[in-house]
């Protein structure tokens, strides 16, 4: 179903196999990213566990760890 319309042709048919062949693709794309997205903030918890530990085994509490690390570079100009 083409229609003219000025110099621009506008096809509005439907192929129902390539549609769902593109929604297998957007699917897999998609099922991608969420595998990433779960690895990464796997790995950023890990992180965080590890920080927390670090804070708790020097007795200071995660605030107290990330005030010292925001005036570590204030040192290394001083």
């Amino acid at each position: 179903m083409s229609q003219p319309a000025g110099d621009l042709v506008i096809d509005l048919s439907l192929d129902a196999a390539r549609f769902d062949e593109q929604m297998a693709r957007v699917r897999r794309h998609f099922s991608s990213l969420e595998a990433d997205a779960r690895k990464t903030a796997s790995t950023v918890e890990q992180g965080l566990s590890r920080q927390a530990l670090a804070a708790q085994k020097a007795g200071i509490s995660v605030g107290q760890y990330k005030a010292a690390m925001r005036t570590l570079p204030a040192q290394f100009t001083d």
